[in-house]
């Protein structure tokens, strides 16, 4: 199938799979963080019987992923495993759940790195259980939204998230914890708020009372609402993504969460702004998007150029993190912004990608910062002679998030250039040079931490254990096979990125 085939006129017999394999990816995961309420922990014992549970009812969930990963393959329909069910019918609400090309690799990637997340979350001795719990019911906030298609439920997965982020960071995180935690509430409260605005307006202004993405999708409405939906639904998706100016909250959040609620974070969190832009903005609105897209191309590009010169000063190690994250979305926005076949893929594969690359950069990172003692840049040096193992997968890593050819990232980037360029001719040049300074920031962070001379406090630094080169090397393993293999994905995204612009066209 080449990347741009047009859409089959006939579709294949879908594979029978059970539906509740959908919903057993969104609800394992809550069902089990009850359970664990009923758990003792008490003892290390205690302890350890909590974390392999948890381990375990992560590793349901990816084999649930995994087998429906090959049962969607061979689908061709708009929607795959689709469950509908009765909720709340007196209002137009169902229990409507499905995923396409564009959810389904981002709801396997949310598979993989909550197992990356819980084995990293070994450590965690005071307060196991509670943090188990909040890790889990994240888990199914996360997996709820990518598999919505109900506005209503939609909302409330999205909602779901902001208690247990709050309470990891608050609860868990570093030194400025609380601040950071708030910040998070407060600015991500003030984004729901809008979403739920805008969800409410559409619903009442609709000729149908109904909160379906599907039946909402054929109504018509006045340009001047739509173009108000387009920006209120923008905003909402605009601060989780997050773009400037509105991206202090992860900034912050990077640095004080602890490591693994850092990688859901970064990995998957940011993602759900990109994933609600296309899914909805550019899905269900595009003739009002294409009407504000010169305002959302200035935000993209400036999103990756402040990251390129914000990162280029930043001094503590988990901060610039943030700011290489930020910088590709930046670039998943400008994809979005195109509405370009070819660049909307790419915004796909390079969420999938940097959701693995950020993974990757956060665990190292805090495996670094906790052998230094400091987060900062500065005070580090030399660590390659001490840390030859750790030191192989941060050039990796930093090769990764650079878009090095034969890693994951360097699809997904190229495709995006690619795509906006016709549209865009300056916005995307200008773009590319914010990349290419973020790769000049890795290249010297690399320098700066692995490098030189090695200060003498130094000494006795150990390199990675065992259960961090399983996490390290798992991740690599990940980030190169879909880097040499990128057609694992590509194939089922391209063919619903084509449906999702041609009936967002419609």
């Amino acid at each position: 199938m080449t990347l741009l085939q047009a859409i089959p006129t006939t579709t294949a017999a879908p594979v029978q799979f059970p539906t509740l394999l959908l919903t057993g990816m969104v609800w394992v995961p809550a069902i089990a963080a009850i359970g664990l309420l009923f758990f003792p922990a008490r003892t290390d014992a205690h302890r350890d019987r909590i974390r392999s549970f948890v381990l375990a009812t992560t590793f349901v969930v990816l084999a649930l992923g995994v087998l429906m990963w090959y049962g969607f393959r061979d689908q061709s329909g708009a929607f795959a495993f689709e469950e509908t069910r009765g909720w709340l019918a007196g209002i137009g609400s169902s229990y409507h759940l499905g995923v396409d090309g564009v959810s389904m690799p981002l709801l396997l990637l949310s598979a993989f790195l909550f197992v990356f997340a819980a084995l990293a979350s070994s450590r965690v001795r005071e307060q196991s259980r509670d943090y188990f719990v909040l890790l889990l019911i994240l888990e199914t906030g996360v997996n709820g939204v990518f598999a919505s298609l109900d506005y209503l439920l939609f909302f409330l997965f999205w909602q779901l998230q902001a208690v247990p982020i709050f309470l990891l960071i608050a609860r868990f995180g570093g030194p400025r914890r609380l601040r950071a935690a708030w910040k998070f509430l407060a600015i991500d409260l003030a984004g729901s708020a809008l979403l739920l605005l805008a969800i409410l307006i559409l619903y009442f202004k609709a000729p149908v009372r109904s909160f379906d993405m599907v039946t909402l999708h054929d109504v018509a409405l006045p340009a001047t609402m739509a173009a108000l939906l387009t920006w209120l639904f923008f905003i909402a998706f605009a601060v989780k993504l997050p773009v400037l100016p509105f991206h202090t909250w992860f900034i912050d959040a990077q640095a004080q969460a602890p490591a693994p609620v850092a990688l859901v974070l970064a990995g998957l969190v940011v993602k759900l702004g990109g994933y609600g832009i296309i899914r909805v903005n550019l899905g269900e609105f595009q003739d009002a998007w294409h009407k504000i897209v010169g305002a959302v191309v200035v935000i993209a590009v400036v999103t990756v150029l402040w990251s390129a010169i914000a990162a280029l000063a930043q001094d503590d190690l988990r901060r610039l993190i943030g700011y290489v994250v930020m910088s590709h979305m930046g670039l998943v926005l400008l994809a979005a912004a195109s509405a370009a076949p070819v660049a909307v893929n790419g915004a796909v594969l390079l969420m999938v990608a940097d959701g693995l690359t950020a993974a990757l950069l956060v665990l190292l990172a805090a495996a670094i910062v906790e052998r230094a003692n400091t987060t900062s840049i500065a005070a580090m040096g030399g660590l390659s002679g001490r840390m030859g193992k750790g030191a192989v997968l941060w050039v990796l890593a930093a090769l990764a998030a650079i878009g090095f050819p034969g890693l994951a990232g360097f699809v997904g980037q190229l495709l995006i250039v690619l795509g906006a360029y016709p549209g865009h001719r300056l916005a995307t040049p200008l773009a590319l040079l914010g990349v290419l300074a973020v790769a000049g920031v890795m290249i010297l962070t690399v320098q700066r931490i692995l490098f030189g001379p090695l200060p003498e406090h130094h000494g006795r630094i150990r390199d990675l254990g065992t259960l961090e080169l399983v996490n390290g090397v798992g991740l690599v393993s990940l980030i190169v096979l879909l880097g040499v293999l990128p057609a694992t994905l590509m194939d089922s995204i391209n063919f619903s990125v084509i449906t999702l612009l041609t009936r967002g066209g419609g």
